[in-house]
């Protein structure tokens, strides 16, 4: 029978003599993809509902600057960062409503469905940001629904405490890209070597990556951005597992996103 440390209401940790093990999984025999909303990871900023004490959705300790997974509800220090391992990418255009017009997510877009849709004048550009037209072909930013270019990064989040993990989409958009066409790069630029001693590109689920968050600032405002830097090769071989099948469930079109 195995020993299992529990914590209590007060975080005291007391010793049960329960064997959960022989039961591990049970309670989910009928519950398919569709049945788990895979968590957000954002950086909480100064208008985040997390932080402003009177959105009615603040958590305590929060601060602008934080990492927020947004299925538990936890909070990482942005300094201190985050152990991820990529394991899948995709470029989408996000449409999202006005707030005129109530808000809203309305459809996720590939580049090439953008690039039919601008030549067809449905989309148009005004200032860098991509527009639906009105009626009458003009655009009011005020009003018009917008096409969000967002990087989509799929990865699994380490718990540096405990070593589990969690599936986790890390969206960058705006000032973001740009990390993130630096970080696909560097997972490209990783070299490995075979028993032959030839050198190849590892998977970019066997690269550890750190994540950090720094502030930044340009003309119209300040916030806190991401910062992303390559921490080794993935060294437990379960981690690799789960991120190889996390990778595996993504291509066959298994992970439902939920803006």
């Amino acid at each position: 029978m195995s020993k299992n440390i529990v914590e209590t209401e007060k975080n005291t940790p007391v010793l049960q003599s329960i064997d959960f093990y022989s039961d591990s999984g049970a309670g989910m025999e009928n519950a398919g993809e569709e049945s788990f909303a895979i968590p957000f990871l954002t950086v909480l900023q100064k208008g985040s509902p997390q932080v402003d004490e009177s959105s009615g959705q603040a958590i305590e300790g929060a601060k602008s600057g934080m990492f927020f997974e947004n299925v538990t509800g936890r909070t990482f220090n942005g300094k201190d960062g985050l152990i991820v391992i990529p394991c899948a990418y995709r470029r989408e255009f996000l449409r999202w409503s006005s707030r005129v017009n109530g808000g809203g997510f309305k459809g996720a877009y590939t580049p090439e469905v953008i690039a039919e849709m601008r030549s067809k004048n449905q989309i148009k550009d005004l200032d860098g940001r991509l527009y639906a037209p009105e009626a009458d072909g003009s655009v009011n930013p005020e009003k018009s629904d917008r096409f969000n270019d967002t990087r989509n990064h799929y990865l699994l989040l380490i718990d540096a405490a405990t070593g589990a993990w969690t599936e986790a989409l890390l969206p960058l958009a705006s000032t973001q890209i740009k990390k993130s066409k630096m970080l696909m790069p560097a997972l490209a630029s990783v070299k490995l070597k075979n028993s032959s001693g030839q050198l190849y590109t590892p998977p970019t689920f066997a690269n550890y990556v750190k994540i950090t968050t720094i502030p930044e600032s340009n003309d119209k405002g300040t916030w806190f951005g991401v910062k992303f830097e390559l921490a080794g090769v993935v060294d437990r071989q379960e981690l690799y597992a789960a991120a190889k099948a996390f990778h595996a469930n993504f291509i066959k079109g298994d992970i439902n996103v939920k803006y």
